[in-house]
Protein backbone atom coordinates (compact mmCIF):
# COMPACT_ATOMS: atom_id res chain seq x y z
CA UNK A 1 0.00 0.00 0.00
CA UNK A 2 2.63 2.39 1.08
CA UNK A 3 4.61 1.60 -2.57
CA UNK A 4 1.50 2.40 -4.38
CA UNK A 5 0.87 5.82 -2.41
CA UNK A 6 4.98 6.73 -3.20
CA UNK A 7 4.41 5.54 -7.04
CA UNK A 8 1.17 7.47 -7.37
CA UNK A 9 2.77 10.90 -5.60
CA UNK A 10 5.41 10.42 -7.75
CA UNK A 11 3.65 9.83 -10.64
CA UNK A 12 1.70 12.89 -10.32
CA UNK A 13 4.65 15.19 -9.52
CA UNK A 14 6.49 13.63 -12.87
CA UNK A 15 3.06 14.97 -14.65
CA UNK A 16 2.93 18.61 -13.16
CA UNK A 17 6.60 19.25 -13.98
CA UNK A 18 6.29 17.80 -17.41
CA UNK A 19 3.64 20.24 -17.93
CA UNK A 20 5.27 22.84 -16.50
CA UNK A 21 8.06 22.85 -18.46
CA UNK A 22 7.54 22.68 -21.96
CA UNK A 23 10.28 25.03 -22.57
CA UNK A 24 8.01 25.88 -25.91
CA UNK A 25 7.21 29.19 -26.66
CA UNK A 26 4.37 30.27 -27.59
CA UNK A 27 3.53 30.00 -31.27
CA UNK A 28 3.63 34.00 -32.74
CA UNK A 29 0.05 35.14 -34.17
CA UNK A 30 -0.91 37.88 -36.30
CA UNK A 31 -4.17 38.15 -33.80
CA UNK A 32 -1.93 38.31 -31.00
CA UNK A 33 0.12 41.42 -32.50
CA UNK A 34 -2.84 43.15 -34.44
CA UNK A 35 -4.68 46.14 -32.76
CA UNK A 36 -1.60 47.10 -30.46
CA UNK A 37 0.36 49.99 -30.19
CA UNK A 38 4.02 49.51 -29.57
CA UNK A 39 6.15 52.92 -28.47
CA UNK A 40 10.45 52.65 -29.04
CA UNK A 41 11.99 51.71 -25.83
CA UNK A 42 14.27 55.23 -26.85
CA UNK A 43 13.28 58.85 -27.13
CA UNK A 44 11.60 59.85 -29.70
CA UNK A 45 11.44 63.05 -31.86
CA UNK A 46 9.87 65.22 -29.50
CA UNK A 47 7.87 62.42 -28.11
CA UNK A 48 7.16 58.72 -28.31
CA UNK A 49 8.32 56.65 -30.93
CA UNK A 50 5.30 54.49 -31.19
CA UNK A 51 4.21 51.88 -34.54
CA UNK A 52 0.35 50.39 -34.17
CA UNK A 53 -0.36 47.20 -36.44
CA UNK A 54 -4.34 46.80 -36.95
CA UNK A 55 -5.83 43.85 -37.48
CA UNK A 56 -6.94 45.00 -41.32
CA UNK A 57 -3.26 44.49 -41.77
CA UNK A 58 -2.88 48.45 -42.40
CA UNK A 59 0.09 49.89 -40.08
CA UNK A 60 1.00 53.40 -39.40
CA UNK A 61 3.57 55.15 -37.40
CA UNK A 62 5.37 58.60 -36.28
CA UNK A 63 9.04 58.94 -35.14
CA UNK A 64 7.51 61.48 -33.00
CA UNK A 65 5.94 64.93 -32.06
CA UNK A 66 8.45 67.02 -34.46
CA UNK A 67 8.30 64.39 -37.69
CA UNK A 68 7.01 66.12 -40.64
CA UNK A 69 6.68 62.26 -41.86
CA UNK A 70 3.71 60.04 -40.77
CA UNK A 71 4.62 56.54 -42.03
CA UNK A 72 1.31 54.66 -43.53
CA UNK A 73 1.19 51.24 -44.80
CA UNK A 74 0.82 47.49 -44.32
CA UNK A 75 2.14 44.68 -42.24
CA UNK A 76 2.44 41.52 -42.08
CA UNK A 77 4.25 38.97 -40.04
CA UNK A 78 6.73 36.10 -41.88
CA UNK A 79 6.91 33.27 -38.98
CA UNK A 80 8.47 35.18 -36.32
CA UNK A 81 9.38 38.68 -38.39
CA UNK A 82 7.31 41.62 -38.42
CA UNK A 83 7.75 43.40 -41.87
CA UNK A 84 6.38 46.73 -42.21
CA UNK A 85 5.94 48.49 -45.58
CA UNK A 86 5.12 51.91 -45.99
CA UNK A 87 3.01 52.66 -48.94
CA UNK A 88 5.23 54.94 -50.94
CA UNK A 89 8.10 52.21 -50.58
CA UNK A 90 10.43 54.66 -49.30
CA UNK A 91 10.66 52.26 -45.75
CA UNK A 92 10.91 48.63 -44.99
CA UNK A 93 11.69 47.82 -41.57
CA UNK A 94 11.49 44.18 -40.03
CA UNK A 95 11.17 43.29 -36.79
CA UNK A 96 11.48 40.05 -34.68
CA UNK A 97 8.49 39.34 -32.06
CA UNK A 98 9.84 38.23 -28.59
CA UNK A 99 7.70 38.00 -25.84
CA UNK A 100 4.91 40.25 -27.51
CA UNK A 101 7.92 43.06 -28.29
CA UNK A 102 9.33 44.40 -31.68
CA UNK A 103 12.91 43.50 -31.45
CA UNK A 104 14.62 45.44 -34.32
CA UNK A 105 16.63 43.57 -37.11
CA UNK A 106 18.35 46.50 -39.18
CA UNK A 107 19.61 43.34 -41.70
CA UNK A 108 17.56 43.87 -44.62
CA UNK A 109 15.83 47.32 -42.75
CA UNK A 110 15.95 50.66 -44.27
CA UNK A 111 15.70 52.39 -41.52
CA UNK A 112 13.67 55.52 -40.16
CA UNK A 113 13.71 59.07 -41.67
CA UNK A 114 14.70 60.98 -38.91
CA UNK A 115 15.76 58.42 -36.35
CA UNK A 116 18.50 55.14 -35.79
CA UNK A 117 17.53 52.05 -34.88
CA UNK A 118 19.92 50.36 -33.99
CA UNK A 119 19.63 46.42 -34.29
CA UNK A 120 18.06 45.06 -31.23
CA UNK A 121 16.32 48.04 -29.81
CA UNK A 122 12.79 47.34 -28.92
CA UNK A 123 9.23 48.61 -29.35
CA UNK A 124 7.24 47.64 -26.30
CA UNK A 125 3.08 47.02 -26.02
CA UNK A 126 2.45 50.35 -24.91
CA UNK A 127 -0.69 48.20 -23.42
CA UNK A 128 -3.49 51.02 -24.83
CA UNK A 129 -6.00 49.56 -27.75
CA UNK A 130 -6.00 51.41 -30.84
CA UNK A 131 -7.04 54.78 -30.87
CA UNK A 132 -7.26 54.99 -27.01
CA UNK A 133 -3.28 55.98 -26.69
CA UNK A 134 -2.75 59.54 -25.76
CA UNK A 135 -0.12 60.59 -27.98
CA UNK A 136 1.12 64.13 -27.45
CA UNK A 137 1.22 65.83 -30.72
CA UNK A 138 0.32 69.32 -29.63
CA UNK A 139 -3.40 68.29 -30.13
CA UNK A 140 -4.41 69.16 -26.42
CA UNK A 141 -2.39 72.23 -25.77
CA UNK A 142 -5.11 75.04 -26.38
CA UNK A 143 -5.76 77.39 -23.75
CA UNK A 144 -8.99 76.74 -21.94
CA UNK A 145 -11.48 79.34 -22.15
CA UNK A 146 -12.58 81.43 -19.07
CA UNK A 147 -15.67 80.75 -17.74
Amino acid sequence: MMKCRLFSALLLLFILMAAGCSGQPAAVTADGLADQVYIYEKEGFGSDFYITLNSDGSMRCSEGALSSYFGLGTWKLDGDTVILTTDDEKFVNRFAVKDGTLVYQSADSTGFMYLTVSDGEKFLPSGAPVGRLDIDEGENDAPTPFP
